[in-house]
């Protein structure tokens, strides 16, 4: 099975680090804790935002933040039993031919080389585009099942006949839809990939 699995908010508690460091540099509590970026959630401007990533975001989260518990056994044991695993992200940053594209992208590989998740293949996405181009990649190297919390990409994937595991968050609680199947944890995704192994 070749499988799809994206970073933030899958492999790390995206919403949690939002809300707690959140609270800290803005000294607030969130205006809308439901949101899925930080300027929706604490209503602050793109240039409060940004001193928010230089703090917090690239000098903790990006190379410090622990993964949800048990992904990296899931995940381990999915590329031993023969899985291929393509990891795919549209981090900040992360597409930009800058000092800070190059810091986002060594940062990500050596984050996931230090947490134990060694992917078949790694594919950074354009932030403004990144539906099209993770649908790009699933149908190019034939992805089964995908596990992503991005409302829009997961619908649109979807859409054109690839499975999604919809990783639960607050930002994702409208979308239902054939194909498309909530999971609360790394448990369930092991739970729901071993019976689709089965089945194959």
């Amino acid at each position: 099975m070749n499988i799809g699995v994206d970073v933030d908010g899958v492999l790390l508690n995206t919403p949690e680090f939002m809300r707690k460091y959140g609270e800290r540099f803005f000294r607030r509590a969130p205006a809308n804790p439901d949101a899925y970026d930080v300027e929706d959630m604490f209503h602050a401007s793109k240039r409060q935002a940004f001193f928010f990533r230089m703090r917090w975001f690239f000098p903790y989260y990006c190379r410090k933040y622990p993964p949800y518990p048990q992904a990296d056994k899931v995940y381990d044991s999915l590329l031993k039993n023969g899985h291929k695993i393509y990891q795919i992200t549209s981090r900040r940053e992360i597409t930009s031919r800058t000092l800070m594209g190059y810091l986002s992208r060594r940062f990500l590989n050596n984050w996931l080389q230090k947490n134990g998740f060694y992917p078949h293949d790694l594919f950074y996405c354009d932030e403004e585009s990144v539906v099209w181009y993770e649908l790009m990649h699933c149908l190019e190297n034939q992805v089964d099942v995908v596990i992503d919390d991005n409302p829009v990409t997961a619908g649109v994937l979807a859409s054109n006949g690839i499975q999604v595991l919809l990783y639960d968050a607050p930002y994702n609680q409208n979308l239902e839809g054939d194909r498309i199947t909530r999971v609360k944890n790394w448990n369930d995704i092991s739970e729901i990939l071993c019976k689709e192994e089965k089945i194959s």
